[in-house]
């Protein structure tokens, strides 16, 4: 068939498609509105659809280009129509129907340029029943379409008990059929009352245009609810894609990358909408995650939202009817996110047998027999821009990053002591002074994490420990490496012990004699067990032993001190916290790093690298601690131990493809 040919049966399709739409919306408000006549097969049609949109106001009747040739249709074809309008009556998802014949009046290469592809059910109702918090939200719904995510959002404010839902709805197009078709498919879902929907580009559009009166400056949005073109910047042409960078990227204050396809733009343009702490669900490509122009977007997106999840839809999945493409669904919440905050990555090769976003969050990751599924919470602060965020859908195997291994390939790493009864064997001058303890059966120790100013512990920092009265001994009973068999050196202490304290315990049945803790050597890093903030590794410069609050990492190479401060610096750049932060679990906000994660984290080896840049990591160590320690710019040191690493692991963001 000739081109020609294909536009005009195409264009006549549209015509009878578009006649369908207003007349079925007609019918629907004709009950509510005496003044609208019957349609007949000789009716003005333009003259009705007018009259309706008046008195209704609903823009789903608007006047489109398709519309002018009804007059081509005979009687019979037009009555034919008006037939069919109780169609879509028995569907329970009307959205749906009328996307899969819109998918079908167009040929796809011409929904891609437009972006164009409509959202499935399932996820329309996930990212509604999120958005929606209440039943009188306000909802938006740009680049809307055949109202799949307005509908699934209209349906849960229903749930939760609102009375005239559409009220409640804000929703555009730039195409005029699919304006008519959202207007029809809400309608459908609930009855009484319109909802207010705008024709044209959604960026040149203000909070003042979705406004019932249209007199109100600002009409604020409690959630977002959107599918935003997915048209990728090469397919937009330039004067359009120069103004929507310049615009947007001036009203949210983000120099955005000029290589930005549309959704980033829909997506900062909507939150100039919503109130604080207003939702916003997204389904959106994944490719921001590791191109070069998502590094801005990305730095958006951490500066202003919470962001609660992005979960990744493989492209197996096959998410959108017809095209292979790897999407994200993106829970965010407009307001700067706390420094305890956690992000939650999750992979799904397959939607699993879940209705809701919480149910998802309920699945248990770690016991999953679904190959590639997989989940990690991770702390916001900790998330760079300039990372790959791709890193964060799977575990990461230390063979497929060159000049990476496990801890334990570089050295020891064990739990700090556990006592059994700390009121026993951390000793603070007061108990030195009350009883007769030999100083050979005594050893500094760090008792707790909070105490240590830095990322390293002084000689000056235990001795002040010691003055103020703090635990800084520990009962050690070892003598020339052995353990003390025969107590009567410390006769008088253990005495006093089994008569004041519980004793009688399994930790001390075990031991042989219960006054012996394991043995242990002071090791020079310590990585806290528990944080809050993240993980930690400090330089033990003054070989205190540790309880088993801490882990206790001895390197091969410890006698090399620039050795252990370049490693020092690769632990505690952001990457790694990261990638602790992916096998640790969270309790209540605290962080905990089981011993078997850290043995397998991935770590560089310092004696592998240049003498230039193990002096630079060294040296930014020293940075990091004197930063911490007199309350400095921590994080802009941090950023430059990530740059460092990022080098020698020759981690980049990729550019667009």
């Amino acid at each position: 068939m000739a081109d020609s040919q294909q536009s005009a049966e195409i264009l006549s399709r549209v015509c009878v498609f578009d006649f369908f739409l207003k007349s079925s919306l007609y019918g629907l408000y004709k009950p509510e509105h005496e003044g609208l006549d019957k349609l007949t097969a000789t009716a003005d049609f333009h003259a009705r659809f007018a009259t309706a949109e008046r008195v209704a106001g609903n823009k789903g009747f608007e006047p489109s280009d398709p519309a002018d040739l009804i007059a081509e249709l005979d009687e019979t074809e037009i009555e034919t129509v008006l037939a069919l309008r109780g169609a879509l009556t028995a569907s329970s998802h009307p959205a749906e129907a009328l996307s899969m014949v819109y998918e079908r009046l167009f040929v796809q290469d011409a929904r891609r340029d437009l972006g164009q592809f409509s959202t499935p059910n399932y996820i329309s109702e996930i990212l509604a029943k999120w958005a929606v918090n209440e039943a009188d939200d306000t909802i938006l719904d740009p680049g809307v379409g055949a109202g799949m995510l307005s509908s699934a959002a209209v349906r849960e404010k229903i749930q939760r008990g609102a009375e005239k839902p559409l009220h409640d709805i804000r929703a555009n197009d730039i195409d005029e059929l699919a304006v008519s078709m959202a207007a029809l498919s809400l309608k459908l879902v609930d009855g009484p009352g319109s909802p207010v929907l705008e024709r044209g580009n959604f960026l040149e559009f203000g909070a003042q245009d979705w406004s019932e009166t249209s007199n109100v400056e600002n009409q604020s949005i409690d959630a977002v609810v959107a599918n935003p073109p997915y048209s990728r910047s090469q397919a937009m042409e330039t004067a359009v894609k120069e103004q929507a960078n310049q615009f947007v990227s001036s009203e949210a204050g983000v120099e955005f990358h000029g290589k930005s396809p549309m959704y980033v733009y829909f997506l900062a343009h909507a939150a100039q909408f919503v109130d604080d702490g207003g939702r916003l669900a997204f389904i959106i490509p994944s490719g921001f995650m590791e191109t070069e122009f998502g590094v801005p977007f990305k730095q958006y997106l951490l500066d202003c939202f919470q962001i609660q999840a992005i979960v990744q839809l493989n492209e197996d999945d096959n998410t959108f009817r017809g095209v292979r493409t790897t999407t994200s669904l993106l829970f965010l919440e407009y307001e700067q996110a706390p420094e305890d905050h956690e992000t939650t990555f999750i992979n799904l090769p397959s939607w699993p047998d879940v209705d809701s976003f919480s149910e998802l969050l309920e699945i248990d990751f770690t016991d999953d027999s679904v190959e590639d599924r997989y989940r990690v919470d991770l702390l916001q602060r900790l998330l760079s821009p300039e990372d790959n965020w791709q890193h964060y859908f799977s575990s990461t195997e230390t063979s497929e990053i060159d000049g990476l291994g496990d801890f334990t390939d570089i050295a020891t790493i064990k739990r700090g002591i556990a006592t059994g009864n700390n009121d026993i064997f951390c000793l603070d001058r007061d108990d030195l002074a009350d009883h007769d303890i030999p100083d050979r059966f005594l050893q500094p120790i760090i008792k707790s994490a909070q105490d240590i100013p830095g990322y390293e512990i002084t000689r000056e920092d235990w001795e002040g420990w010691r003055d103020t009265g703090k635990d800084a001994w520990l009962l050690y009973a070892y003598e020339d490496g052995e353990k003390l068999t025969e107590r009567t050196p410390l006769e008088e202490f253990l005495s006093y012990a089994e008569e004041t304290f519980d004793t009688d315990r399994e930790l001390f049945d075990r031991r042989n004699p219960w006054y012996c803790v394991d043995k242990r050597d002071p090791a020079p890093i310590l990585a806290k067990y528990m944080s809050r903030t993240g993980s930690q590794f400090i330089y033990n410069e003054n070989g205190l032993r540790t309880l088993n609050n801490f882990h206790n990492i001895d390197p091969d190479f410890e006698e090399n001190e620039d050795w252990v401060k370049a490693l020092l610096a690769y632990l505690n750049s952001n990457i790694v916290r990261k990638e602790i932060s992916k096998v640790s679990r969270s309790y209540s906000g605290l962080e905990k790093i089981e011993l078997g994660a850290l043995k397998s984290a991935p770590v560089i080896d310092p004696r592998k690298l240049d003498s230039q840049v193990v002096e630079q990591l060294a040296n930014l160590f020293d940075s990091l601690e004197r930063e911490e320690r007199t309350d400095g710019d921590v994080e802009t040191t941090r950023m430059a131990i990530d740059d460092a690493v990022r080098e020698i692991l020759d981690i980049a963001i990729g550019s667009e493809t």
